[in-house]
């Protein structure tokens, strides 16, 4: 039995559902919207018992469960109508935290589980994982100090890039020497500055052994926004392809969505490593089977 949870709104879910099912495959779908009230769930610690529950009586014993594919992490779970906005927050919290064991220790394939995906909490954290597999990382400053980060663009002579800490989604941009005079607004949230890479960009998807690479023109700092942005298929040299399947063994990822950039002499630098990427919009783009390449990782016994 392969489960999958997530939205259907995302199409991601939808195409993996769909090519799930043209295979005859078993398949389970929860969404997150079921989740606490038509779909319960128990949580057996230790030994064999945890079962998702329906309302109308139907029971999925989690041992019959060989594969999960999930976005809840892009989800709201299922709250009552009259729940304020932190009571809903609580909700989801409290759903997470049911689920965490199952995601993180039932003996099935999980594409990924949360203590895999955690290293995207903190980029900084994650950076340093990535360098320790050989690639390539830029000059970083992470700080709520005005002073150190004027001295770090002075440096760098404004050839500086900010973006975010966390997981939370930011869009990626050059700073400017007009950006100085609000550096006092570090104290109460830091920061993290890189030194600017020359170069193209590749998001490469990595997907068990199989990987999907793709090249991208863009003129703006972060192309997912660039609307002109050219994006082709691309065939990575083996070193680099070697290198991305080890960052995506070494962050315990299943599926990784790799960042990098290569500079004109031909160095790749990594950027970030997305534990839950949004492959499709790559998939439409390039013709790439990325999809059919993780319903054959679903189907592969561990």
């Amino acid at each position: 039995m392969i489960l999958v949870m997530g939205e259907l709104e995302e199409p991601m879910i939808e195409d993996v559902l769909d090519e799930l099912e043209s295979r005859g495959a078993e398949v389970c779908f929860i969404s997150a919207q079921e989740l606490p009230g038509e779909v319960s769930l128990s949580v057996a610690l230790p030994g064999l018992g945890s079962c998702l529950r329906w309302s109308d009586g139907a029971v999925l014993p989690l041992e019959k469960v060989t594969s999960i594919y999930h976005r809840l992490g892009f989800s709201s779970f299922q709250g009552l109508e009259d729940y304020s906005q932190a009571e809903d927050a609580y909700v989801s919290s409290e759903c997470m935290g049911a689920l965490t064991p199952v995601l993180n220790s039932l003996p099935a394939r999980v594409v990924n589980p949360p203590l895999a995906s955690g290293t995207n909490a903190s980029k900084p954290y994650q950076t340093s994982l990535i360098q320790e597999v050989g690639f390539s990382i830029p000059e970083t400053l992470i700080t709520n100090d005005a002073e150190a980060a004027a001295e770090f663009f002075e440096r760098h002579g404004g050839e500086v890039i900010y973006k975010s800490i966390s997981y939370v989604r930011s869009i990626v941009k050059q700073m400017q020497a007009s950006d100085l005079v609000r550096l006092d607004t570090l104290r109460t949230c830091p920061i993290q500055l890189q030194q600017k890479v020359a170069g193209i960009d590749y998001r490469v998807h990595v997907i068990g052994e199989e990987v999907f690479a793709h090249k991208i023109l863009a003129s703006d700092a972060d192309y997912r926004y660039d609307k002109q942005a050219e994006i082709s298929a691309f065939e990575l040299d083996p070193a680099t392809r070697a290198r991305c399947i080890a960052v995506a063994r070494r962050l315990g990822m299943e599926i990784a969505g790799v960042d990098l950039r290569r500079t004109p002499e031909g160095e790749a630098y990594c950027f970030e490593v997305n534990p839950s990427p949004a492959f499709s919009w790559y998939e439409v783009r390039t013709g790439q089977p990325i999809t059919s390449a993780l319903c054959d990782l679903l189907q592969r016994p561990l």
